[in-house]
């Protein structure tokens, strides 16, 4: 295979030796917190997406990365913990990096020059994203799609019965995976917001979802 070098400044020669991992799009190749691998990644091929989710449930994409990045560099570094989840957005071919390969190569000068402007650029990029947040967290997003739902019926009434699409069809609607509206619907049960009945249908406490949305504006 020819040599690859892109936005990064970095080459598939840079890593000799490193294993070959193939992943399907959708895979997961890190996640947050996790602490059971400590490697590093080259692109070869594809495309990765990088990706927070606070505590309150709200997923961010942070951004791409594509054929030259390097990904879970930081736990090469001592920072055994992943910062962040990385998802494969299209079938991709990477390259393991273990730590004595790194070890090997950043006592090259130019190397490790390289890895300095890897840090700094994914400093910015996150920065960036971090800058622009301030949207709604996803419990207060799915609150008021239920409000939106109660609206639809006609006269005032304390309680209403709203149908609600499934878990996997309101993660797609607000942005955010299956579990975290699962976790976001059982918040919203024991805050007696709403009451789960038979079926996708909940019995909505008009009052307290005014409320809710009332003390996140705060």
């Amino acid at each position: 295979m020819n040599s690859i070098i892109l936005n990064e400044g970095f080459s598939s020669e840079d890593f000799p030796g490193a294993k070959d991992v193939y992943l399907h799009k959708g895979d997961l190749l890190l996640y947050k917190g996790d602490q059971h691998r400590e490697s590093a990644f080259f692109i070869v091929a594809g495309e990765l997406n990088v990706r927070i989710i606070s505590g309150s449930g709200h997923e961010t994409s942070l951004y791409a990365l594509m054929p030259g990045d390097l990904v879970g560099e930081l736990a090469l570094f001592g920072l055994k913990a992943r910062t962040a989840t990385v998802v494969a957005t299209q079938d991709s071919h990477l390259r393991e990096i273990k730590a004595s390969l790194l070890a090997e190569k950043i006592k090259d000068h130019d190397f490790l020059q390289r890895i300095a402007a890897l840090f700094m650029r994914r400093y910015l990029r996150t920065h960036e994203v971090v800058c622009r947040l301030g949207q709604p967290n996803i419990g207060s997003k799915l609150c008021r799609y239920i409000k939106t739902l109660t609206e639809q019926h006609a006269g005032h009434q304390d309680e209403i019965v709203v149908h609600l699409p499934s878990h996997a069809e309101l993660g797609k609607l607000l942005s955010c995976q299956r579990e975290t509206i699962t976790r976001e619907i059982k918040k919203l049960v024991s805050a007696e917001i709403i009451e789960s009945k038979a079926g996708s249908y909940y019995k909505v406490n008009v009052r307290n979802v005014d409320l809710y949305l009332a003390d996140m504006l705060e």
